[in-house]
């Protein structure tokens, strides 16, 4: 199966754009360069959760097809000169799996329920 994304397609080029435009509306990107080691990561976490989010509204897509969309979403905004929001999609393409790790929810276990029986009482 074919995992790669026409980028050239209007209907890709205008979801990239609507999610750039989500990212930039909702982050400020000017001082990124600027910012320390833990600031940025603490983007790429909000950066990230932003993409997901807006992506899953309209498609779903798998590990392999979500990390070739950010891809396409790094050259897209590299190619406009959208620097500060390349390299953030740069550096979560390389930080992925420790980032996708930290926003998965933490894995809810049932609780056993104590039983009734217990100790017999006097009566």
């Amino acid at each position: 199966m074919d995992r790669s994304i026409n980028v050239n397609n209007p209907s890709v080029i205008k979801f990239i754009s609507d999610i750039t435009n989500t990212i930039v509306s909702n982050i400020a990107v000017d001082h990124y360069f600027s910012l320390t080691q833990e600031k940025k990561m603490n983007v790429l976490y909000a950066v990230f959760k932003i993409i997901k989010t807006t992506s899953e509204t309209r498609v779903k897509l798998d590990d392999l097809q979500f990390r070739a969309f950010l891809s396409a979403l790094w050259k897209r905004n590299e190619e406009s000169e959208n620097y500060e929001i390349a390299a953030i999609l740069f550096d979560i393409i390389n930080n992925y799996d420790s980032i996708k790790d930290f926003i998965k929810p933490p894995v809810k276990r049932r609780r056993k329920e104590p039983s009734k029986g217990g100790k017999p009482t006097n009566g």
